[in-house]
């Protein structure tokens, strides 16, 4: 049994969404959540409002424009994009169909919105063009900066470039059950739907059960409940009370995208860990899940990797 998110199309909202509680469906289901913080606050990812085109600011040359990285992606793919890509968008390209992308002519670039939050700048464009002789959206693209500048800078002075951080093709092109578009049931590129829900549903699904630790449990027991959870066997340990007998409480503090060029998706986690009757028994731990998508057009956690949680004292 394998933990699967599937893909689905964005549309741009023209506020922030309300905040939605965990949910279930089924025990192989994954847990819808948008935040992608240890809390219930949105501190990784928003989704562009609506802005005006003449927010764009002016091409620069250097990437430092999000049009101009647009509209790179736009005239380039599905040839070489390493350049214009965030590597955890790079990297759910593999196994991607790109056959309806070969069929379309005169494609136009549009900004759809704009937006800023601690992490991130983005912008959103729409891509349309001729396909099959009528004009008709595409699809949607984000790219986006962190909005921390570069050692020294001020928010004025950020000079990072701008790379695609996800791919939406337009309702017209997945159709609907009665009526499949050209896109529909194909794998695709991480969509922005998809990028904001992955951090947070793996955090639920997979790390919050791997740090859990049930004295009523055998060895055996837990790789079996784990295996449910990842490909691999997980070999993490997770921290526990000094007699071994009951569980600590943990918490995350920090999630984030850490995928490397070449490499698998990877999401990292930091936190910490409490014994609820002993507050000078803690520490923090950290773990990164690595996953890729399936001939389904879904993602699978493959592994879950990180040192043993550090225990206070440990240092002394």
């Amino acid at each position: 049994m394998l933990l699967v998110v599937a893909g689905l199309y964005w549309l741009i909202p023209t506020g922030n969404p309300k905040m939605d509680d965990p949910s279930r469906v089924g025990s192989t289901d994954v847990a819808v959540l948008t935040s992608d913080g240890g809390t219930d606050q949105p501190t990784v990812t928003e989704a562009p409002t609506t802005s005006a085109v003449t927010d764009a600011p002016a091409p620069t040359g250097d990437r430092t424009d999000p049009e101009q990285v647009a509209r790179e992606f736009m005239t380039t793919y599905p040839r070489d994009i390493r350049e214009q890509s965030d590597p955890t968008f790079l990297a759910s390209l593999d196994g991607v169909d790109t056959a309806p992308l070969d069929q379309v002519t005169d494609l136009k670039l549009d900004q759809a919105g704009h937006a800023s939050d601690e992490t991130h700048e983005r912008y959103a464009y729409t891509v349309t063009g001729t396909y099959q002789g009528q004009v008709q959206a595409f699809y949607s693209m984000v790219v986006a900066r962190p909005a921390e500048p570069g050692e020294g800078g001020g928010a004025a002075e950020n000079d990072l470039p701008f790379q695609v951080h996800s791919f939406d093709w337009a309702p017209g092109m997945i159709g609907d059950e009665d009526s499949p578009g050209p896109a529909a049931g194909k794998p695709v590129p991480i969509t922005t739907e998809e990028r904001e829900e992955l951090i947070g549903q793996v955090r639920t699904d997979v790390i919050d059960p791997i740090l859990t630790f049930d004295p009523d449990e055998s060895p055996e027991q837990r790789q079996e409940r784990l295996d449910e959870l990842t490909v691999e066997p997980s070999t993490v340990t997770p921290p526990m009370s000094r007699s071994g007998r009951y569980a600590m409480i943990t918490e995350t503090l920090s999630q984030t995208y850490s995928t490397e060029h070449g490499g698998p998706i990877t999401i990292t986690y930091a936190g910490t860990w409490v014994d609820p009757y002993d507050p000078t028994h803690n520490g923090s731990w950290s773990l990164t899940a690595a996953m890729s998508r399936t001939d389904e057009r879904n993602f699978v956690v493959h592994n879950v990797d990180g040192p043993a949680p550090f225990k206070s004292g440990e240092q002394d």
